[in-house]
């Protein structure tokens, strides 16, 4: 999102077509919560250094923020066998946020950095029972190729007695 006096400009990226997701319920939403909507809004994976270009593009340069539920597969997970679960949900560099990190670092590293100095990547991190947020954090190989650190302050809002899910922001040096 990039600040535009008091408003806001941002992109929305989302993956799936929309037989699934209707964009226009999306800017109707800003609309009724008085927000600007979003300049774009791009059909593709966020991991395409392509649909991260676009959304540079949408903006004419990097974002103060990024702000992302990435699809981890748990909620959906928690409905299936023991076995499945655990497949799903491993927490190794197949992690979407941790995937998200590599590919900021990516852009940092062409000079087109996602993140401006000082901006954040704001994301919800699912945690389930038994776990710690500490274990579902990306990597620190992938925090560090994107110039990320994690800030002290994360949030736990608890969704059932199985999982919690953790909002957390890096900041981009």
């Amino acid at each position: 999102m990039e600040p535009t006096g008091n408003r806001c400009r941002s992109v929305g990226i989302e993956f799936l077509h929309s037989s699934y997701v209707n964009r226009d319920n999306i800017v109707e939403d800003f609309r009724t919560r008085n927000l600007d909507p979003p300049i774009d809004i791009i059909r593709g994976d966020c991991l395409s250094s392509d649909v991260r270009a676009l959304a540079l593009k949408s903006v004419g340069g990097s974002f103060d923020a990024i702000v992302t539920d990435p699809p981890y597969g748990i909620r959906e997970a928690m409905s299936r066998s023991n076995d499945a679960e655990e497949n799903a949900t491993s927490q190794d560099d197949t992690l979407p946020l941790t995937k998200l990190c590599y590919a900021i670092g990516e852009d940092r590293c062409k000079g087109s950095p996602l993140l401006k100095s000082g901006g954040r990547l704001v994301a919800f991190i699912p945690v389930k029972k038994g776990a710690t947020l500490q274990e579902c954090l990306p990597h620190a190989a992938a925090l560090n190729v994107a110039g990320l650190r994690m800030e002290e302050d994360a949030k736990e809002q608890v969704l059932s007695d199985m999982l919690s899910r953790w909002i957390v922001s890096f900041i981009s040096e």
